[in-house]
């Protein structure tokens, strides 16, 4: 496994290749402030499917409706290539910080670390990154619909202390049943409650809270899991069911007393404290369970250095299913931009994740060129969004000799979708994706390649295919969807795309002329038939 000091070497010399390139870029574009989007619990890709209408000319398609995956552009909802729903009592599951650096720490080639769906890790105190190792998989549960419900219980305490949590519950099934818990939105954490029709009390641990007013979430997904009651006390030997009992409770809640989810009811009861318990609904009046987010892994904003999340600690690692959130969605220019993931390593495989708010990139590939695209890398089924800052912003980058398979991704408010540091041996294959309607950086155009002077030239990389891609936006005039800012050595291949821009050619070239081979695309918005070009040389 290469050291993090290599990886972060390889993130500058990255970044190097990147930024002075972009910053003689003649071109001005618009500036951004946005804040945090909304955690995309549900997919935002139905509605604009239809506005990605493939055109048929004879036996051609065009545009990202032709995508033949069998799963949604962007993943989440209807995706089918996840990995199998965890056991809780046979699979790893993490939902802290220090569980996923745990379970990291021993995992084998071919082991999941499974990110519980309710999970919030903050890797802001690790700047330099958590390395997966090679064979290991990352997953989440993204789009999928299994969080059943949640409520909200708000309570308070007079004095700052450690307290702990009892919560009265009957598990009837065969295995435990667990619930996230969190306290003000701060953290979740994951509580198993032990199998057994008749109520019992299970501990929470404890926890350490300030003086005053606070809310207790829980949330679940089994519908055999009924919950009576939840104590906290300061007592830390203090024991619901013993008799004699004088320990002090600080807060007692009703299950049923809470801010219930739709698909949460109370249930009469004669046993249960109060006479009712709270439980999933039998019949939830049409209500669906709502999708998940597949487990936040964020990392927030650094004084030195550049930040990177996850990095790649060799071949065939995977992440997919999860949210992977950095601490910067603006255009504005930051001396420390974020990187989400790092890979060195062949045969990385991103997918069905939704990630945002990296000002660098959110992904970047190095060194891992060769003849197949996908080898290098595996970028497919991700939403990808806020990662716009003004002279980085990229989506996905190659860099170093590098190449990936970047397929049925949708982006928006990127600088740049893809780009490629133009270096030999750079190169991607681009198809089936949807760049959004929202460009706002500087110089924004959707897909990229820059240049690099070899010998009495400039190249831009090897190999570039961009085919099948849908491209909505249709302006401002520097929101082409393409510039190649070079020769490639070997060409730029660019079909069956459909491109909304009509405001100049949907695809620049500069650095030299050649090699870019433009041929039967849709342009404008009512998708006139380009069978050769156009091309600016700029």
């Amino acid at each position: 496994m290469r050291s993090k000091e290599v990886v972060l070497v390889a993130l500058l010399v990255l970044y190097a290749a990147l930024v002075i390139p972009a910053a003689i870029e003649t071109l001005s574009g618009g500036q951004g402030g946005v804040g945090s989007p909304d955690s995309a619990f549900s997919s935002p890709f139905a509605d604009l499917r239809d506005m990605a209408t493939a055109h048929a000319d004879g036996d051609q398609a065009f545009g990202a409706e032709s995508n033949p995956t069998g799963s949604p552009v962007g993943g989440g909802e209807g995706y089918g290539e996840g990995v199998a729903t965890p056991d809780p009592e046979e699979d790893t599951i993490v939902a802290t910080t220090d569980e996923l650096l745990s379970a990291l720490s021993s995992a084998k080639d071919g082991d999941v670390v499974h990110i519980d769906e309710m999970a919030l890790i903050d890797l802001t105190d690790i700047p330099g990154g958590v390395t997966i190792p090679g064979g290991v998989t990352l997953a989440g549960n993204r789009g999928e619909r299994s969080t059943a419900g949640s409520a909200v219980y708000p309570f308070e305490i007079e004095e700052p202390d450690e307290y702990f949590f009892w919560v009265r519950a009957s598990a009837p099934g065969e295995k435990s049943s667990p619930i996230w818990v969190s306290i003000d939105g701060e953290g979740t954490w994951r509580w198993d409650i032990e199998h057994g029709s008749d109520w019992h009390w299970n501990s929470g641990g404890g926890h350490y809270l300030s003086g005053g007013r606070h809310n207790l979430t829980i949330h679940w997904r089994e519908d055999d899991l009924n919950v009576d009651e939840i104590l906290v006390t300061a007592d830390a030997d203090y024991l619901p069911d013993a008799a004699g009992q004088t320990g002090e409770v600080q807060a007692r809640m009703e299950a049923e007393s809470g801010e219930l989810s739709a698909l949460m009811e109370a249930n009469p009861d004669d046993t249960a404290s109060g006479g009712m318990y709270l439980s999933i609904a039998d019949d939830p009046d049409g209500e669906e369970y709502p999708l998940s987010p597949g487990g936040t892994i964020f990392q927030g904003a650094t004084d030195s250095g550049s930040p990177v999340a996850l990095i790649a600690g060799g071949e065939h690692v995977r992440i997919t299913g999860v949210r992977l959130e950095g601490p910067d969605m603006t255009t504005r220019r930051l001396r420390h931009p974020g990187l989400g993931i790092y890979s060195a390593y062949r045969n990385l495989e991103v997918d069905n994740c939704e990630i945002l708010g990296w000002s660098g990139a959110a992904i970047g590939i190095a060194g891992t060129g060769g003849s197949d695209m996908k080898i290098g890398g595996y970028i497919h089924h991700n939403y990808i969004h806020h990662c716009q800052m003004k002279g980085l912003g990229y989506g996905v980058v190659v860099s170093g000799g590098a190449v990936s398979l970047i397929e049925a991704n949708y982006f928006d408010y990127c600088r740049h979708a893809i780009a490629g540091s133009g270096v030999a041996g750079d190169g991607y294959e681009a198809r089936y994706n949807i760049c959004g309607p929202n460009w706002v950086s500087t110089s924004p155009h959707n897909f990229d390649m820059h240049g690099t002077v070899s010998g009495s030239g400039t190249i831009a990389g090897d190999t570039i295919r961009i085919h099948h891609n849908t491209f909505m936006a249709t302006g401002p005039l520097n929101a082409f969807p393409v510039a190649i800012r070079g020769v490639p050595r070997d060409g730029a291949y660019i079909d069956h795309n459909r491109f909304n821009y009509d405001l100049a050619p949907p695809v620049w070239q500069t650095g030299g002329e050649g090699n870019v081979f433009v041929t039967d695309n849709l342009i404008g918005p009512n998708g006139d038939l380009s069978a050769s070009g156009p091309i600016e040389y700029y």
